[in-house]
């Protein structure tokens, strides 16, 4: 059991020297003896747990995805589906605004890994779009959402595309005169539009910061 813990320590140890590397030089600036030297190991252990340098980008992005998605469990007890979907967006908000760096390694980066690679990657990213789909759907039959909820996959996907949009373009685009707090507000307003039937909703309008905002990643960010 110690050689066990042991082992997950030193693998955790990779992951969080690999991420905090990717996130200042990038992923094809950093190198595998990089990694090594920032975790304090050698360059051989690395390839005893990762076979490749992709397999380490995969696992911070699976330590990432495995974040998110215990928001859905830390929130399991609030039985009212809108309360429980607040409290979601704002814990992943929360942490894509942490993580913005990371958010900006995988948009940068992860276009030139392997196909299988980025289908991995996707992979987890649609996984969490089936969270909340799911959480829609038990809005619908709980009688809390509208039941003609309008391109509902395309409006869980928007969940975690517009999280992404602040961690790429706080500083460039929002900040200061937007924060983190004003802009989850505004997304939530917007999502609660799309979600709630027609006579509790006021008048529908566009995300907040989408309609204008350009898409180029925000480079300056210091988060």
């Amino acid at each position: 059991m110690a050689t066990k813990t042991a082992r997950n320590s030193r693998r955790e140890d990779i992951i969080a020297a690999a991420g905090d590397l990717f996130s200042r030089k990038g992923f094809h600036g950093t190198t595998v003896p990089d990694i090594a030297r920032a975790a304090g190991i050698s360059t051989g252990l690395i390839y005893y747990f990762f076979p490749s340098k992709d397999d380490i980008l995969l696992a911070c992005c699976e330590k990432t995805a495995l974040l998110h998605l215990d928001f859905f469990k830390q929130g399991a007890d609030i039985t009212n589906p809108l309360e429980r979907f607040d409290f979601i967006v704002r814990k992943l908000y929360k942490s894509l605004d942490s993580g913005s760096k990371g958010v900006l390694v995988t948009y940068r980066d992860s276009s030139t890994l392997p196909r299988e690679v980025r289908h991995r990657i996707l992979e987890m990213i649609k996984n969490l779009d089936n969270q909340f789909l799911a959480l829609f759907q038990e809005g619908q039959k709980a009688g809390i959402f509208r039941s003609d909820i309008p391109e509902m996959r395309v409006l869980a996907a928007n969940v975690l595309g517009l999280g992404h949009l602040w961690a790429l373009q706080k500083t460039w685009h929002f900040l200061p005169e937007i924060d983190l707090e004003a802009y989850t507000s505004a997304q939530l307003d917007y999502f609660h539009r799309q979600l709630l039937p027609e006579t509790r909703e006021p008048e529908a309008f566009a995300p907040a910061g989408l309609a204008e905002a350009n898409v180029t990643p925000d480079t300056t960010s210091t988060v």
